[in-house]
């Protein structure tokens, strides 16, 4: 058997391993506790991972039978995500999704946990519990709300996206508004997004300006809000709706 090739078993008890040189000696010949079907219905998908942790993460994905996706799907069970010193994610898709969909979001201790144990430990120590924007407990708060089978996030809201986005991103946001189970309206809006660039000189800020006091004056007319795109992501980011004087 050539290096790092491992021999996976299907017994009563679960996963019987056979590891040659290159794994970790102490994980040589120990039974995975964890039945095998139990494992086959992992599907796990990584988040901004470095090129090690991705390679942990289909380690652990070889050696127990779950599925490793490049990609967000409905099926996905655990977001698996790189975290900075502080324990803070990235704000990817992939995160606003599991949390949307209330999956667990974890960072890749869980991982290293389980191989360690040969077993599946208790998610919730490694859940990630805050974001680099700041935004604490979404995570959480997107399992819970699954759990309690509440309403999606933006049940009985309706969106029009007012301004220059560019498309590629505007249809990202799209795609998070419907996720959310909001409703994308063309006129005639309960709520107006705007999306002015970061920086801009004294002409694109009249621009900006003057399409915002556009989208104010329709806004008014039928009782909508003007919030900036920004809200969309705090809102996903916390599984709660922020107050619009957040912008």
């Amino acid at each position: 058997m050539s290096a790092c090739q491992v021999v996976r078993y299907e017994r009563a008890k679960g996963l019987i391993l056979s590891i040659d040189e290159g794994e970790d000696s102490n994980q040589a010949n120990r039974s995975w506790v964890t039945s095998a079907d139990t494992c086959k219905k992992l599907v796990l998908c990584g988040s901004a991972l470095s090129v090690g942790e991705k390679n942990l993460l289909n380690k652990f994905a070889r050696i127990t039978g779950a599925t490793v996706s490049k990609i967000w799907i409905p099926n996905v069970t655990h977001v698996i995500a790189a975290t900075d010193e502080i324990g803070a994610c990235s704000r990817t898709l992939k995160v606003l999704k599991a949390i949307l969909n209330g999956r667990w979001i974890l960072n890749i201790d869980w991982i290293r946990a389980c191989m360690e144990a040969m077993d599946l430990v208790d998610e919730e120590p490694c859940e990630v519990g805050r974001d680099i924007h700041g935004c604490c407990d979404g995570p959480k708060n997107g399992r819970l709300r699954v759990m309690d089978n509440a309403p999606k996030l933006f049940h009985g809201l309706k969106f029009c996206f007012s301004g220059d986005f560019v498309p590629s991103y505007k249809e990202y946001l799209e795609d998070l508004v419907k996720a959310a189970g909001g409703t994308l309206l063309e006129d005639k809006v309960s709520s107006v997004y705007l999306d002015p660039p970061q920086t801009c000189n004294l002409s694109e800020f009249s621009v900006i300006d003057k399409r915002r006091r556009e989208a104010e004056n329709l806004a008014g007319e039928i009782g909508a809000k003007v919030i900036g795109h920004t809200w969309l992501l705090e809102s996903i980011a916390a599984c709660k709706l922020q107050s619009i004087d957040f912008l």
